[in-house]
């Protein structure tokens, strides 16, 4: 759909740290920025015939003064599909396409780690005549330092040029408003002029048209100006055209990527030991065919989600590069890793309720990358770094791989010495155990091996982690019906004891586990889980019922109540512990608490969650409810006014964001394409 309104638009989408977007409804009318909402400036200008007329960007990115920017060449449309956001400029003399494409191909793996996308311009006459055409691009120095007061050394190789912030501050912090600190941006452009340019000369460049007297920047050690930071520049010229077409590409080689258990490991791309530099001439001679590619994914993936509507296919194509590519993807030890980062949350690296809602996505095109999600947690228990009998939350904070920071450290042990705030007689290790997400993380990681292994038809991953996945297993049916006063993925709700929807995540973990056991040949096991999920299904009813739904927690009245999307599980894997009569009652519900934006998380907030509201379309055949979440969510896009790349969790009576951006959840709304 052309014209779609996104709070923010993506335009260059590779990793965590390589990760760019329009937060503007034209490209021109700011900066471009990363996911956090840092100024990550590309600048574009087009010149007809003499004059010049600005297409993407500012040449005035910190506006500390005022200045009248160039004229702009009219955007007239912008459609994002799954891999590539296309824009369309027009003027009296020629109409201007620019495309941004990363191609995140799920099935190649390779390439998915390449960290190098596309920009690509094609140039029409509109008027009939041939025309002096002259394309401008650049790329700021920004995108490689976390921090103004640092350095960085700008180059020529044989195939780019760089800007180099060094490897002294590699994999030495972490967080989640923190960008890359290391490493080098490169610029890769065939037969474009190339040089580095600063802002004040830029200005001259292209909005002084009789001064044509601007210097550019020698190679070598440069911190930022007090005007800004430097550029790396290409362009070329085209005299007495009619059309022309050509492409860049931006790459970034981090050299390292993630500091996993201690180590130090590179990205999946350079696990053959290839170069950057093989990889920058593999993009350039390899573009044709990757195009073909690109469009082939994307015309089969549009045409999938029209099934359901074209409004959830925009929402779709929207999410596709988000999800992906806020994960890094690295080979260490034989296995892949597939790393997500928590972001605008807590930064948390590899959370296992972050992979959980983002599955459908990955399971659909290749279940592998679900495997690699999980890696580092089963990683973690094999190393014994991880004490209790439940699962884990997370190993640590992006980019550094090397422990579980949620809920443990040195900030919850001050609290607890402080406030003193708990029963007499509870020790700091029961304190740090209030904080975890014992029932949410066991069956979240049962429920997403047996997913794998259904999309598979495989056993072998969860046969190779059979003991510590049955340990959890045991850990549900000794805990899992009647939760304790503990967090669910949900936390930002609070704890909540007898939480129904995380009784039915236990009860759906066991079940799932036991047509597992099955498949391994664990008969008796297999019937004895089987045996529990079904009691546990059949308590459930009774304590949770609440006449024409179902409650938020036993023990409260019924009035409250929740959305059960942990019971999606029940059809998807075939399962049927529940009377189908219950995701009926329900769905009907939901659609009684509708907002204009949405239907909320429960009854305590307005708020909601996008990638949940989504999985309760998946309950039950309902095509009215089904398309009541797909339009509120689409209306709430259109008219937010937060700027950020698409949040899942905001207001249902007005269409603001609550909190989190950019994040790899939302795989989670491919879950309507999802077969098992």
């Amino acid at each position: 759909m052309k014209n779609f309104r996104a709070p923010a638009i993506p335009l260059i989408t590779v990793d965590p740290f390589f990760n760019i977007w329009s937060c503007s409804d034209r490209l021109y009318d700011d900066t471009p920025r990363h996911w956090t909402g840092r100024q990550h400036y590309l600048t574009g200008v087009i010149t007809v015939d003499g004059s010049h007329f600005k297409f993407m960007g500012k040449l005035n990115p910190d506006s500390t003064r005022y200045y009248t920017e160039p004229q702009v060449i009219e955007q007239t449309s912008v459609e994002i599909l799954p891999m590539t956001t296309k824009y369309v400029f027009e003027n009296e003399s020629i109409i201007l396409k620019v495309d941004f494409m990363t191609p995140l191909l799920l099935n190649d793996l390779d390439l998915l780690s390449r960290p190098i996308s596309y920009i690509s311009y094609a140039v029409a006459s509109k008027d009939g005549k041939n025309h002096d055409i002259s394309i401008y691009i650049d790329v700021s120095c920004q995108l490689c330092v976390n921090s103004p007061d640092q350095t960085v050394v700008l180059n020529r190789t044989d195939f780019s040029i760089t800007a180099d912030s060094g490897t002294e501050n590699m994999l030495k912090r972490s967080g989640d408003d923190h960008c890359i600190e290391w490493g080098t941006l490169h610029l890769i452009a065939n037969g474009f002029d190339t040089y580095f340019i600063d802002i004040d000369n830029k200005k001259a460049k292209f909005c002084a048209p009789f001064n044509k007297n601007y210097n550019t920047i020698e190679c070598g050690k440069i911190t930022k100006p007090k005007n800004g930071w430097p550029a790396l520049c290409c362009q070329k010229q085209y005299l007495n055209v009619s059309e022309i077409s050509d492409f860049v590409c931006i790459g970034y080689d981090d050299i390292k990527s993630i500091q996993y258990f201690g180590e130090n490991i590179e990205a999946y791309w350079k696990r053959d030991k290839k170069t950057f530099k093989d990889v920058a001439k593999l993009a350039v001679t390899d573009y044709d065919s990757i195009c073909t590619r690109v469009k082939e994914f994307e015309k089969d993936l549009i045409s999938r989600a029209r099934k359901i509507s074209d409004k959830y296919e925009q929402i779709v194509s929207l999410a596709y590069r988000q999800a992906i590519a806020a994960h890094k993807l690295t080979w260490h030890d034989g296995q892949i890793q597939f790393l997500s980062k928590e972001n605008y949350s807590n930064g948390c690296i590899g959370t296992v309720d972050v992979t959980y809602p983002s599955i459908p996505l990955f399971l659909i095109y290749n279940p592998e990358l679900v495997e690699g999600m999980l890696n580092p947690i089963f990683k973690m228990c094999e190393l014994r770094m991880w004490k209790y009998e439940f699962a884990p939350h997370d190993v640590g904070q992006y980019p550094l791989a090397n422990m579980q920071v949620y809920g443990i450290g040195e900030k919850y042990t001050k609290r607890y010495l402080e406030k003193k705030m708990f029963e007499k007689g509870m020790t700091f290790e029961d304190h740090e155990r209030s904080y975890q997400m014992p029932i949410e993380e066991c069956g979240n990681m049962l429920l997403c091996v047996a997913a794998v292994c259904a999309a598979k038809k495989d056993y072998n991953y969860a046969k190779k982690h059979f003991d510590i996945l049955d340990q959890w297993a045991e850990y549900l049916v000794k805990c899992g019906f009647d939760p304790e006063n503990q967090l669910c993925t949900d936390d930002f709700a609070g704890h909540l004891a007898h939480n129904c929807n995380l009784s039915v995540k236990a009860t759906e973990a066991l079940a799932a586990w036991a047509v597992v056991a099955e498949k391994l040949g664990y008969t008796e096991k297999s019937k004895t889980y089987f045996k529990t999920a079904k009691q546990f299904a059949a308590e459930w009813q009774n304590h949770a019922y609440a006449g024409d739904h179902y409650k938020l927690a036993f023990d409260q009245d019924d009035r409250t109540w929740s959305l059960k999307y942990n019971m999606v599980w029940d059809r998807l894997l075939d399962l049927n512990i529940f009377d189908k009569s219950i995701a009926e009652k329900e769905v009907a519900f939901y659609l009684t608490k509708f907002n204009r934006y949405g239907i909320p998380l429960d009854n305590r907030c307005d708020y909601t969650k996008s990638d949940w509201q989504m999985w309760t379309t998946v309950l039950t055949d309902n095509s009215k409810y089904l398309n009541a979440v797909v339009d509120s969510m689409y209306e709430m896009l259109e008219n937010t006014r937060d700027r950020v790349p698409f949040t899942d969790w905001y207001f249902t009576s007005s269409p603001y964001m609550r909190g989190f951006q950019n994040r790899s959840v939302q795989g989670g709304l491919f879950i309507n394409l999802l077969t098992l």
